[in-house]
């Protein structure tokens, strides 16, 4: 069984909602600066020597389209980066709204073991999906 649930903290329990607002918004600056100044990234080794595109590939120009706020073309160059992104970004916008509310409780995924099984056959194939995708729709 999968589900999400709303509990306070466990004692020792690692806090992820009081530092994923300043991760994003961190990261987003990093991310302006670097294209502000129009910096490049290397080429893909990967693809340099085997022409198939590796799993990062397309995720800078994904984040580049996200900084543009162009999801359709964040999507095309990276399905699986741009959920991601907005996924932490919602993460991190419920994060700051409970922090304003004083919030005690956290979500949390609560799996048992059939579950975990579950999430890590989803997670390969999706993880397959993007490679295929990234193989017949990434500009070189």
């Amino acid at each position: 069984m999968i589900r999400l649930v709303r509990r306070p903290l466990i004692p020792g329990e690692f806090d992820a909602e009081r530092w994923i607002p300043a991760v994003v918004v961190a990261a987003s600056i990093v991310a302006w600066t670097f294209f502000y100044f129009g910096l490049t990234t290397p080429a893909c080794l990967f693809r340099k020597i085997t022409g198939v595109p590796c799993l990062a590939c397309g995720g800078t120009r994904c984040v580049r389209s996200l900084a543009s706020f162009d999801l359709l073309s964040a999507f095309a160059f990276s399905p699986i980066v741009t959920l991601l992104a907005l996924s932490v970004c919602a993460w991190a916008a419920w994060a700051v709204v409970a922090r304003l509310r004083s919030d005690p409780l956290r979500v949390r995924l609560v799996t048992d073991d059939a579950g975990r099984r579950h999430l890590r056959w989803l997670a390969g194939l999706a993880l397959l999906a993007h490679w295929a995708w990234l193989y017949c729709k990434l500009p070189a």
